[in-house]
């Protein structure tokens, strides 16, 4: 299951983004691109590749304390 990052940005100045990493997340990245490309947003498409992950180890084993998804840009075309 594919993990989308859709950047928005109007004149130059940033919105925010949107995750998603649902089954239909591709479906909902292409609703969601279609609505606002037509409104002049801009938009930036990243498709997760990887994770960093933060880990303990003690005597007890390893613990994952954290995850971060590593995003590569991708074509809005793509979609």
């Amino acid at each position: 299951m594919q993990k989308y990052r859709l950047i928005i940005q109007r004149h130059g100045q940033l919105l925010g983004h949107f995750d998603s990493d649902v089954p239909w997340a591709r479906e909902a990245v292409r609703t969601i691109v279609e609505c606002l490309g037509a409104q002049g947003y801009d938009l930036e498409l990243r498709v997760a590749e990887g994770e960093r992950r933060l880990l303990e180890s003690t005597p007890e084993g390893i613990r994952l304390l954290g995850s971060e998804p590593l995003f590569r840009p991708a074509s809005l075309e793509a979609l």
